[in-house]
């Protein structure tokens, strides 16, 4: 399968409106994507589209092209007709992008009205039941430019996630039901196969390892990290998960993992929070606690940030710092560790059995974000944080992120949006990207 996003351009006009302008924005426009959308396959018809027999031709020509997503310039004002009939014979998602108003001159006419073309026709397609993104502003509106890339960045991680394998290492820890997960309703909402391992599996693999292997990699884990506070063979155990969890993920031909960490690792003193941290930044993704909406949501972001996420609870609010404090057993990525506070590998903070670091996590700018299947319709809970500069306050992983929206509203309305308690973290602005993907997926998005 090509995970190339290919992406249509067009720009439209009804009939009665000069085609001057529309003529130089296809040409400006066409030059600007074929820069700024240099990651992507691109097809633009030679022309403004206009009459029904050009609008024909192209809808045709992108579908034989694959056109994953359509940008629709307005070189004027544009008719319902032309926006309907992308959307309802290509089925892909539509972006209408309205350039803002030329000069006006006071005896002359409107050579556009793009933004109420725009509005209208967004309209009529929700009329219709269709979905569109909308954006206003020109090629020289930063915003406008932004958004276009952000979106079309969403549905290029959209379409990388289809035909992927999540593959679950057990099932769900004892009593979790919201680790509970529909594998018909993940197919055909992220493209993606479900297939499982039994734990087994994975224990005889660590219980198979090459000694010297597993040596090599316990050197290196002591060589970087104080593990002081280790107990007595969990730095061996650490390390052959490490190894065989590697291993496993290419033998079965996963892409994404989850993992039901709780109770049989720990009774066997092998809990995996600091290696599911180091897989990350190895780029080997597996959500905990056989969370796999969560586990989803984490590639999802690793893919737009091109850096390790982090699983989390949320934990407790300040109200008068106006601030979350996001914590998790130990499964933070190396590269997410604040070196000020000196992280260290310790044994599992709450019951043992394992090996999980203890480390503040650095400060930054953070995009939050938790997929979550409610009644058969998953929904993305969505906000942007700033990281605070904090060392930690207990045992694990944790970073303090201030949000604007009052935090005991954001806990209220998680709530009672039925939201799971387990949410994503990245060190990066991805909130436009990620809802870019929950549009190309049909997925509606809770902002925070």
């Amino acid at each position: 399968m090509n995970h190339r996003l290919c992406v249509g351009l067009v720009v439209t006009l009804s009939g009665r409106w000069p085609q001057e302008l529309p003529r130089k924005r296809h040409a400006a426009y066409g030059a600007w994507a074929r820069e700024a959308l240099a990651a992507y396959d691109l097809y633009m018809p030679p022309d403004v589209l206009c009459t029904p027999q050009e609008v024909d031709a192209a809808i045709e020509e992108m579908r034989a092209r694959g056109v994953d997503a359509v940008v629709m310039v307005y070189g004027a004002f544009t008719g319902d007709d032309i926006p309907a009939a992308i959307v309802q014979r290509l089925g892909v998602p539509l972006i209408l992008w309205a350039p803002e108003e030329p000069p006006y001159s006071r005896e002359e006419r409107l050579w556009a009205n793009a933004l109420c073309a725009m509005t209208m026709n967004a309209s009529s397609l929700d009329r219709l039941g269709y979905a569109c993104q909308t954006v206003y502003g020109g090629l020289a509106d930063a915003r406008a430019t932004g958004k276009v890339r952000a979106l079309l960045g969403g549905y290029a991680a959209r379409k990388a996630l289809s035909g992927l394998t999540l593959g679950l290492f057990g099932y769900r820890p004892t009593n979790y039901y919201v680790s509970t997960l529909d594998e018909a309703l993940i197919r055909r909402t992220f493209g993606m196969a479900v297939n499982s391992t039994d734990l087994k599996v994975v224990f005889d693999e660590m219980a198979a390892l090459d000694e010297a292997e597993v040596r090599a990699d316990m050197e290196a884990v002591s060589a970087r990290w104080d593990i002081s506070r280790l107990p007595e063979g969990h730095l061996e155990n650490h390390s052959r998960l490490y190894l065989a969890l590697k291993r496993q993920m290419a033998a079965q031909g996963y892409d994404i993992g989850v993992i039901k960490c709780w109770p049989e690792m720990g009774a066997l003193h092998t809990q995996p929070c600091a290696v599911l941290g180091r897989l990350l930044d190895d780029g080997i993704s597996i959500g905990c606690e056989g969370d796999a909406d969560a586990a989803i949501t984490q590639a999802l972001m690793m893919r737009l940030a091109g850096q390790s996420p982090f699983i989390t609870d949320m934990i407790d609010l300040d109200e008068a710092e106006n601030t979350l404090l996001f914590w998790h057993c130990g499964n933070a990525a190396p590269s997410l560790h604040n070196e000020r506070y000196a992280p260290t590998l310790c044994n599992h903070p709450l019951v043992g059995q394992g090996s999980a670091f203890y480390a503040a996590l650095k400060p930054g700018a953070v995009t939050i974000a938790r997929l979550h299947n409610r009644r058969g319709q998953y929904r993305l809970a969505l906000m942007r944080g700033q990281a605070l500069e904090r060392d930690r306050c207990t045992r694990g992983c944790m970073s303090v992120v201030h949000v604007e929206t009052p935090v005991r509203d954001v806990a209220q309305r998680l709530i009672d949006e039925g939201f799971a308690h387990h949410y994503c973290l990245v060190w990066a602005d991805v909130y436009e990207e990620m809802k870019g993907a929950a549009a190309a997926m049909g997925v509606p998005v809770v902002e925070l």
